[in-house]
């Protein structure tokens, strides 16, 4: 409890110093506006041991903000936000509780006078409980405190005060591993509905939080070299490095949103080791494997969120999931040289590892 207070009052006021900092600039000040959202829902499973423990129902409290332009006063084109999620895992007693604080896109479907948006989020998170052979043997979802979170909300919303009040009601997936850098590692996904409020705050921001300028140029191509690090074998503590090459094409469809196609070569050795190893055959499947995917990406930049689902094309293990994908965030430089952390992940639902990239990108 203790904890759960002292971190809860440490974001609170890292939030709020976060905000007042920036009340001090006079450049181009914008738009505050705050939302809050209760969840309820369920663990979805994806284990036969997660059936038998999903015995509570899923209540969060999930707070953004999100910094609209000096001439918005309403979400019309991406922007962008940070956030903080609280809620339980499905059982209160072997997954503890998630603190998760995060950043996010907020991308507006439908505007007008009944908004439909679509939110992505990604962030560290705590976990209360993890696995322990002694004291927690039946948490194998959560091997460790520090996670990173994900989030994917369809959120629709009715005003109530013109350009202050907005109820909201939507669907948001939410997910919870830490890649596989410290095993067990299946993660924890839930499926909540949400309902909460927006509200046009008094606050100003100086500006720096709209991220620079969106792009004009409608056609970018991406080259990115990415690699990652995951426990392979629990009883040894074998950790190994996994490695990729990406090459992605994405046309600007709307402003700030793109979309195309993507392929990856991976090098990634997990089959050959301990409870991954295919029992029966002789020598261990080649280490390589291949898939196209889906680029969307939802840019302000230079910040950009990442969607690439996908599946393989060329894949040596039967035991591997057939569709991929990856979740995660881009910083491109002036130089147009960028930066990636993501979640390469099997089906949503399972973590694979997390990767770190360096690429290049050229639009025109």
């Amino acid at each position: 409890m203790f904890k759960n207070r002292y971190i809860r009052i440490i974001l609170y006021i890292a939030s709020v110093s976060a905000l007042n900092a920036h009340e001090g600039f006079a450049a181009d000040r914008g738009n505050i506006y705050y939302n809050l959202n209760v969840h309820r829902g369920r663990m979805t499973p994806h284990y036969a041991l997660q059936a038998e423990l999903n015995r509570d129902k899923i209540t969060g409290l999930d707070w953004s903000a999100v910094f609209l332009k000096s001439n918005e006063a309403t979400v019309i084109s991406p922007v962008p936000g940070l956030g903080y999620y609280l809620s339980n895992l499905g059982n209160n007693e072997v997954y503890g509780y998630v603190h998760a604080a995060y950043f996010n896109m907020l991308l507006p479907l439908v505007t007008g006078a009944y908004p439909i948006q679509l939110k992505l989020g990604l962030g560290p998170a705590y976990v209360t409980r993890k696995y322990d052979p002694d004291h927690n043997p039946l948490n194998r979802a959560l091997g460790s405190h520090a996670n990173a979170y994900g989030q994917i909300s369809l959120t629709g919303g009715i005003p109530i005060i013109r350009d202050r009040w907005l109820l909201r009601a939507g669907i948001s997936f939410h997910h919870v591993s830490n890649g596989l850098l410290k095993a067990p590692n299946q993660g924890i996904n839930t499926l909540t509905f949400h309902a909460g409020a927006d509200l046009s705050s008094s606050h100003r921001h100086s500006g720096a939080f709209t991220l620079g300028r969106d792009r004009t140029e409608k056609h970018s191509f991406h080259l990115s070299v990415a690699s990652g690090i995951k426990e392979v074998d629990e009883a040894a503590g074998k950790k190994i490095f996994t490695s990729g090459l990406l090459l992605d094409y994405a046309y600007g469809i709307l402003p700030a949103l793109n979309a195309g196609v993507g392929v990856g070569l991976y090098y990634n050795d997990t089959w050959a080791y301990g409870p991954y190893s295919s029992y029966g055959k002789e020598e261990a499947p080649v280490p390589f494997q291949s898939a196209v995917h889906l680029v969307l990406e939802l840019e302000k930049n230079p910040v950009t969120v990442l969607l690439n689902p996908g599946f393989y094309i060329y894949k040596p293990a039967e035991d591997t999931p057939d569709f991929t994908g990856r979740l995660g965030m881009r910083y491109a430089f002036k130089n147009n040289l960028t930066l990636m952390f993501a979640v390469k992940h099997h089906w949503f639902a399972l973590a694979d590892y997390f990767e770190w990239g360096i690429g290049y990108r050229f639009v025109r």
